[in-house]
């Protein structure tokens, strides 16, 4: 439990590019399908958690770049 409150800590913490980093590093652990099942586990969740934090980082992005074209 305290790993996924570590996710949930560092998702508010990392900027946008470093949570794409993560990302990028746990694909490729995930790829390279040397992990035990549990660590892939694990890597997965915090990977869906990172990539719906980044999609909504996205989303707000979208809505101020709107506001401004619009005001």
């Amino acid at each position: 439990m305290t790993e996924l409150n570590d996710v949930k800590k560092n998702l508010e913490d990392l900027s946008f590019e470093e949570q794409l980093q993560r990302l990028e590093e746990i694909v490729e652990i995930l790829d390279d399908g040397e992990a035990a099942l549990d660590e892939m586990l694990a890597l997965y969740e915090e990977g869906m958690q990172r990539s719906q934090h980044c999609r909504e980082y996205l989303e707000k992005a979208e809505q101020k770049i709107t506001l401004i074209q619009n005001s």
